[in-house]
């Protein structure tokens, strides 16, 4: 079996069997995701929200992760897929995933699907915040980070150099809008905390 990978041979003989086994991974853990989150006490908000609010950087990270999401289908649709990749893009995508489902248990009611702040919103800065400023936005990178390498193509590369793009623009518009609702206890917070990479020392 190894040796077979490592020899380039697809893992499965159907085509797109793979590629329903990425759906249906992907689609448990968006259920997954939004039912923790809801039972933390975090309010579920659409598209119809995203856009009464005019939080256009919603856009510039969820066309990017449809992109990505895109790139990997027309790599496995065909079975044009490279094994290795595929199952080191598999393991980093779950990684991102569990990452991303503790950060919504930490966040709890604190999670707003906006990067505007809520009118109860609280500063969380233990546990996991205790080191970086943004691990929600650090998994999300990560879990589609994992996508990309499934899909092993320039499209995927591409789309997550958007991705990365969009995160730090959305991050900078956050982070004004909490200096604005918590003042100098965020500005202490930054001094302390790294924004997207969690600091080695």
């Amino acid at each position: 079996m190894v040796a077979a990978i490592l020899c380039g041979y697809p893992l499965v003989e159907d085509n797109q069997t793979l590629l329903y086994l990425f759906l249906l991974v992907f689609l448990g853990y968006s259920f997954i995701s939004l039912y923790v989150s809801h039972h933390y006490g975090a309010q579920i908000k659409g598209w119809s929200t995203v856009i009464a609010e005019k939080d256009y950087t919603s856009l510039l990270i969820t066309l990017p992760q449809a992109g990505i999401i895109g790139s990997m289908v027309i790599t496995l649709y065909p079975g044009l897929y490279m094994p290795i990749p595929f199952i080191l893009g598999f393991i980093i995508m779950l990684i991102g995933m569990g990452f991303n489902l503790m950060v919504r248990k930490e966040l709890g009611k604190n999670w707003v699907p906006l990067s505007k702040t809520t009118v109860n919103q609280e500063l969380v800065t233990d546990g996991i915040y205790s080191r970086v400023r943004h691990p929600f936005y650090l998994s999300i990178l990560i879990l589609f980070t994992g996508v990309a390498v499934i899909s092993w193509n320039w499209y995927g590369l591409i789309f997550l150099i958007a991705l990365l793009g969009g995160l730090i623009i959305r991050i900078k518009k956050e982070e004004t809008n909490l200096i604005i609702k918590f003042g100098d206890e965020y500005r202490e917070y930054m001094k302390k905390t790294a924004r997207l990479i969690p600091k080695i020392i």
